[in-house]
């Protein structure tokens, strides 16, 4: 099966529609293609990866001012509370109590390392394992 190509109508289009904060699924469907098109055109062309990164923050950049003018406005607050749960989630994120904080996560991990490292006998098998679980920690 041949791969499609991209035309420059396609590619402006989808920039276009990037620009206005469409997400790259809604911009290639848009001009019946597909997630896998786009993908291949932005591996292929780093001109064209280049532009639909700034289409991407162009859009991202006008968004944040609006929210921010918003929550300049005092009865507006909200705005500024709903950036900050995304832009710092591990700070300012809603978390149910049970959900584990990332240094939680980290700690965990060090003490299965540890238990392993203590408890394997076979050393060949005991340094396979920490290998993998200390590729996890990077």
């Amino acid at each position: 099966m041949k791969k499609r190509i991209l035309s420059a109508a396609e590619r402006s289009e989808i920039l276009a529609l990037l620009s206005a904060g469409y997400s790259r699924t809604t911009a290639v469907k848009y001009i019946r293609s597909t997630p896998d098109t786009l993908r291949r055109a932005i591996a292929e062309d780093a001109d064209f990866a280049e532009q639909v990164a700034r289409a991407e923050e162009g859009s991202e950049v006008f968004y944040l001012s609006c929210i921010r003018r918003a929550a300049l406005k005092e009865q507006y607050w909200r705005a500024a509370a709903w950036v900050l749960e995304r832009r710092l989630p591990e700070r300012y994120g809603n978390k149910k109590p049970e959900t584990p904080t990332a240094e939680q996560l980290q700690q965990f991990l060090e003490n299965c390392i540890q238990i392993i490292a203590e408890e394997l006998p076979d050393g060949e098998k005991r340094t396979q394992i920490l290998n993998r679980l200390s590729e996890g920690l990077e």
